[in-house]
């Protein structure tokens, strides 16, 4: 049957042009069209969501995060280490500890805020604040759970040229797990 499918739809797009190439082209397209049983979503219990200063609205990404209800969610605020060495390195530790906690009272506002919001969806939520680099936590985080959930833009702003973080682009190609970018 499945291979039924990828015929007809493969016959009306090429046959008329393809001609004796027919049979090449659906051994070689078969492979991007999903068949009826991989349309299954894989079971989630699990989510990682790392957040940090660049992460952008998180509001587009509930109403999907609403259909892994009963999910535990893990919300990971990260600093990053190295830039606060740079800044103790370089204009000292009283400006590096002024910056550490303008950081930390970002992340709370904005870990509460996405918390209350998964909470309301029915999902058991933890918070925490973490050190160290971004990208590698992450991907070695990300090992443990069923799903990823991250902006684009986290690790760096986006511009219009870089429309995601090099970061996430990192993180993406690294982990395992299946990843929603946002």
């Amino acid at each position: 049957m499945p291979l039924s499918i990828f015929r007809s739809l493969i016959d009306r797009k090429f046959r008329s042009i393809a001609g004796d190439r027919y049979d090449e082209i659906v051994k070689r397209y078969r492979e991007f069209l999903l068949l009826p049983e991989e349309f299954v979503l894989p079971e989630v219990e699990s989510i990682l969501i790392p957040l940090d200063r660049f992460s952008g609205d998180f509001h587009g990404v509930l109403d999907v995060l609403e259909a892994y209800r009963g999910a535990k969610v893990r919300l990971v605020y990260l600093l990053d280490a190295q830039t606060f060495r740079l800044i103790e390195e370089t204009l000292g530790e009283e400006e590096a500890q002024k910056l550490l906690q303008v950081e930390r009272e970002r992340g709370k506002r904005l870990v509460e805020a996405l918390k209350e919001s998964l909470e309301g969806f029915g999902l058991e939520v933890q918070a925490e604040e973490r050190f160290g680099d971004k990208g590698d936590d992450v991907i070695e985080m990300a090992s443990e759970y069923d799903l990823l959930v991250i902006s684009r833009s986290f690790g760096s702003e986006v511009t219009k040229t870089s429309p995601i973080s090099p970061v996430v682009l990192k993180v993406v190609q690294h982990v395992l797990v299946p990843v929603i970018v946002y």
